[in-house]
């Protein structure tokens, strides 16, 4: 590597930052503005006053100090071991002086720092010119801004060519203009003539080593106009030259540099600019073949990226992996940028195997919300919400929601994937049902703590050398008192449904209180479906049930005869003159077929029979429910079981403990009411119904019909506690 630190102070958006450690591949991530152009701008300004170009200073990040700094450290290493006549074969100013000053035999290190006034003046940290220009010639800079790229005109290429190789121009001189040769060959001669005659009519200032060596390139070369696939740049699109110019640059700068001592650092500025995202993943897989191929111990080119691609991203950690690092930066408090390195060296095989864009875009999250499965995905990413929930933020309302990222994870992602793992400062917060926690155990009458996924016993160990009285003091007292009242406490059950000698919620709360504060964890009362279906929404939940019932079915007889033989008008017949043999389930169950949903066009009289039929029918179930289950607790508890939520106790339809332990008549009612009483709409009860989004419209359109704007959010409290009590917990981190 070329870099091995770089230390910018008060310049910029930066107070002080510090990069200790540069990999071959390093992608800098971060939300816009948060510097990472910032930091573009000074290695930029900093070469130039290498190469001696006037340029006007940066600005100075504060006042408290009349002056800025930009300190780089050089590793050294391989040039000490290389003599001076091999390495600047015709350059007199250049010198090795400098070199060799290291730690020990194997370190070899060379700081340069460039101090920048507040009256625009700059002065470096050492004086001699011969240093510096031997610096910019070892370790050249280079920048590719992909949206300034001129897609037509690749001749900056020449440039970064012409960089790359110290040839002894003396000796190739000769080889190309061999006088005794050139006498004998008479074209050679001709040419060499007519040369003469030009130099004695015109006056020219000298090449440059530079320009000679660039020269000698194109003549070896077939010409110096630049094709992809054999064609023109003007007949390639945009983003193809694109690609092809960034794939060109980096390929030439790893392939040139391999066997030499010059070793370069190159920028690259959103290089996912104008490209489909297979082309970005395609860019890093071709940079990454070169790299690997011929793979020798000279030191590689620096590469910079910094993006805003999950595709990169992805890429450079799956395909680079010990030779990568991804720098996150952010602003702080103060709006300084701050940089952090992140943990992306990742073993597990199996993490790799599915780490996608998915995982990949959560490292340029403003908040990321960790969720259990696609119920949460709905509920968190629910327009009709996020388009409710606003702070002001300097006179303008800020719809926080709407800037968070929603992610269903897993044990093994979520281990490397939580920023307290990958080390940034993006906040987070992890939701889980209560089982992840918490089981209870209907034998034994307790309530165990689980310590697969979350362990209170690792925390209270964490805690108990904590100060007396300090926040986490606290929080070891309170999963201390937890312990001591499980060991103690025998649980009052309820037809083992409900927990009859125990506050729940407040117990919850408690829990909570524990994990939010080291772990980040929030739990669910006891799942996501009673974070919505909850004592409180239930009034709205039974409005919303019924005109889904009542919006959702279609009659399926159009006037002929069905699979019965029968039309309506001979059913309403019927039910006329035989009301006690055609009853309301059986005329409901012909008119509205479970398999045969289908809107047709019908008389004005015999939809008015349809529709009445089907409120009546409906207001039957109803009562069936309210006879079967006579308190709110034991409809909320229904309406929870049949949407796939969980009892009070912790047991859902699917869990073995739902016929162990619950009384078999119960479980036969819930059954008869969701397979017979319901079952022309069962495909609600499924998970990817798609209800929660469903309810949650329904109730927000409710809530807002009947409330002012600047009261939407206290209404919506009294029906969502615990909703509202996450979406404040996430406010409160952005």
């Amino acid at each position: 590597m070329s870099i091995k630190s770089i230390k910018i102070k008060n310049l910029l958006s930066f107070d002080e930052l510090i990069i200790n450690k540069f990999e071959d591949i390093n992608c800098i991530v971060g939300i816009n503005n948060a510097g990472k152009s910032n930091l573009l701008k000074l290695l930029r300004f900093f070469y130039n006053k290498l190469d001696g170009k006037r340029e006007l200073p940066p600005k100075l990040n504060q006042n408290y100090s009349s002056f800025g700094t930009i300190t780089i450290v050089y590793d050294t290493s391989r040039i000490k071991k290389i003599k001076y006549k091999d390495i600047f074969k015709d350059e007199d100013n250049l010198t090795t002086e400098w070199i060799g000053i290291g730690n020990d035999k194997s370190e070899s290190i060379f700081e340069l720092t460039l101090k920048i006034d507040s009256n625009n003046s700059s002065e470096w940290s050492i004086k001699n010119k011969k240093v510096l220009n031997t610096i910019s010639y070892l370790y050249p800079f280079f920048e590719i801004e992909a949206r300034h790229i001129d897609l037509y005109n690749w001749d900056k290429l020449w440039h970064l060519v012409s960089k790359l190789k110290s040839f002894n121009l003396k000796k190739l001189e000769k080889s190309f203009f061999d006088k005794e040769k050139l006498e004998k060959d008479v074209i050679q001669k001709e040419y060499m003539s007519y040369i003469s005659k030009i130099k004695s009519t015109i006056e020219t200032s000298d090449y440059t080593y530079k320009d000679k060596v660039l020269t000698y390139i194109k003549i070896g070369l077939q010409g110096d106009k630049f094709l992809i696939d054999n064609q023109d740049l003007e007949i390639q699109s945009d983003g193809t030259n694109a690609h092809k110019y960034i794939e060109t640059s980096l390929k030439l700068l790893i392939t040139l540099t391999r066997r030499e001592y010059i070793t370069p650092i190159i920028y690259v500025d959103e290089p996912e600019i104008g490209l489909h995202p297979k082309r970005s993943e395609e860019l890093i897989l071709s940079i990454y073949e070169t790299y690997i191929k011929d793979k020798t111990k000279t030191p590689y080119p620096t590469i910079i990226f910094a993006t805003h691609s999950p595709n990169i991203v992805k890429q450079v950690i799956k395909l680079f992996n010990m030779n990568q690092q991804i720098l996150h930066f952010s602003k702080n408090k103060n709006d300084n940028t701050i940089v952090q390195k992140m943990n992306s060296i990742y073993k597990d095989v199996r993490f790799l195997n599915i780490f996608s864009d998915n995982e990949a875009r959560l490292f340029f999250s403003n908040f990321i919300l960790f969720v259990e499965g696609e119920t949460e995905l709905e509920i968190f990413s629910n327009q009709k919400l996020l388009e409710r929930f606003y702070v002001e933020r300097n006179g303008k309302k800020d719809y926080f929601l709407k800037s968070i990222d929603v992610y269903a994870t897993n044990e093994v992602i979520l281990k490397y994937m939580k920023p307290s793992y990958s080390n940034t400062a993006i906040p987070y917060l992890i939701l889980y049902d209560a089982d992840k926690l918490i089981d209870i155990d209907l034998e034994n009458k307790m309530m165990n703590f689980k310590s697969e996924v979350l362990s209170f016993q690792s925390l209270k160990k964490l805690y108990q050398k904590s100060y007396f009285d300090s926040k986490k003091y606290n929080i070891w007292q309170t999963i201390k008192n937890l312990f001591d009242w499980n060991q103690k406490f025998k649980l009052e059950f309820v037809n083992n449904i409900y927990i009859k000698n125990l506050k729940y919620t407040q117990f919850i709360t408690a829990v909570n209180h524990a994990l939010l504060n080291e772990r980040k964890y929030f739990l669910n009362k006891t799942t996501i479906e009673e974070v919505l279906i909850n004592d409180k929404s239930l009034v709205l939940f039974k409005l919303w049930f019924k005109n889904e019932f009542i919006t959702s079915l279609k009659i399926s007889n159009n006037g002929k005869k069905n699979n019965d033989g029968k039309t309506i008008k001979t059913i309403q017949y019927m039910m006329k003159q035989y009301p006690k043999k055609m009853g309301l389930t059986e005329v409901f169950n012909i008119i509205y077929k479970v398999d045969n949903h289908y809107i047709h066009e019908i008389p004005e009289e015999e939809k008015k029979f349809t529709e009445n039929i089907k409120m009546r029918y409906f207001k039957y179930i109803m009562d069936c429910i309210e006879r079967d289950f006579r308190t709110d607790e034991d409809v909320l508890t229904l309406f929870l079981l049949m949407f796939n939520g969980k009892t009070e106790t912790l047991i859902s339809r699917e869990n073995k403990k739902y016929e162990k332990y619950i009384d078999l008549q119960y479980i036969q009612k819930v059954k008869k009411i969701r397979t017979e009483y319901l079952k022309n709409i069962d495909y609600l009860f499924s998970k990817t119904s798609g209800w929660a989004t469903k309810f949650l419209n329904f109730a927000i359109d409710e809530i807002v019909s009947n409330t002012k704007e600047e009261n939407f959010q206290d209404e919506f409290k009294k029906y969502f506690r615990e909703l509202y009590a996450i979406i404040m917990l996430i406010e409160k981190k952005l």
